[in-house]
């Protein structure tokens, strides 16, 4: 069984770095000539030019996010995650969901001023946060099919299906969040969905029966998915038990990810009497939230190849 699991993590080592890679620099070039296309004829015009933060953040973004994908960084740093360095990774992906809040709702807005028109764009429905949740979700989706298809195998009947049912909701989502591909290719919204859509676009979750209702449900989503690391810790479980439910809640170091989110959220309930915070904040919660479904799922990826988190039939 070792000589197996060693060829699967390696297997799995090699396939993900591919899917990053690829994802990465076709995402950054992606970035890249969108705006460049739209700084251009701000370039060619004769009247001012048409410059502003979201632009140049997003292209040096995407700059940025071509390089890691060129270059060997990615498996350099799951190599060290996985083996070295993995207690020390563990603390900065802690850290890190609280880092980027404070650094991109708080210190950002500072800088910009409140209710800055390029905050807003990055912030924005269309903008490249919203695309970067939707992006994220996507590879969880690829990633969660082959943790359900290795359970399968091993006759734990039970997990694969959780897994699997788990892989048709990331998806669901992601092509909720671009409107089912509306966002690309700007089909008109069809009328008696627009009648009933608060966004007037080809969505379930901005139906008028579950619009008012959706910032609720991340609230309670990303609570339990932030406490029930520690729920599990205080209830006496056997050991059997709880190799099963590792592959169904969060590790302590994800669930900074769903706190975050929980806490953007319940602000942004009564941002009314908060006015720093604005409504679009909301996408950058649920970019955080995204991160944390895929980093867990990325967690049970790998986890399925070492011998000791092995489930025992």
């Amino acid at each position: 069984m070792t000589s197996y699991t060693n060829k699967t993590l390696t297997k799995r080592i090699e396939r993900f770095t591919q899917v990053i890679r690829a994802v990465l620099m076709i995402f950054g070039v992606g970035a890249i000539v969108s705006q460049l296309l739209k700084i251009f004829p701000s370039l060619a015009s004769e009247s001012e030019w048409n410059l502003n933060f979201s632009q140049i953040a997003a292209l040096l973004l995407g700059i940025v996010l071509f390089l890691v994908g060129k270059g060997t960084i990615v498996q350099k740093v799951l190599r060290y995650s996985l083996y070295s360095g993995r207690e020390r990774m563990k603390r900065f992906i802690f850290s890190l969901p609280i880092s980027l809040t404070l650094l991109v709702v708080v210190v950002l807005k500072l800088i910009l001023g409140y209710e800055n028109p390029s905050y807003e764009r990055m912030m924005g429905e269309g903008g490249f946060v919203e695309y970067g949740t939707t992006l994220t979700y996507i590879l969880a989706f690829a990633f969660s099919l082959p943790i359900g298809n290795y359970f399968i195998r091993q006759k734990q009947k039970i997990l694969g299906i959780i897994y699997y049912l788990l892989a048709a909701f990331f998806l669901f989502i992601a092509l909720e969040e671009v409107s089912w591909g509306q966002t690309f290719f700007k089909w008109d919204t069809p009328d008696f969905l627009e009648e009933v859509n608060v966004q007037k676009e080809t969505s379930l979750h901005n139906l008028v029966w579950f619009h008012y209702s959706l910032r609720d449900a991340i609230i309670v989503v990303s609570f339990l998915g932030g406490v029930s690391w520690w729920i599990a810790l205080s209830l006496k479980f056997t050991r059997k038990f709880k190799q099963f439910i590792k592959y169904l809640i969060p590790d302590w170091y994800l669930s900074s990810f769903f706190i975050t989110c929980f806490i953007l959220s319940v602000i942004l309930k009564f941002q009314d009497s908060l006015t720093f915070f604005i409504s679009k904040d909301q996408e950058f919660a649920e970019l955080i939230l995204s991160l944390g479904f895929f980093l867990f799922v990325l967690t049970n990826y790998f986890r399925q190849s070492f011998p000791s988190f092995r489930l025992k039939e």
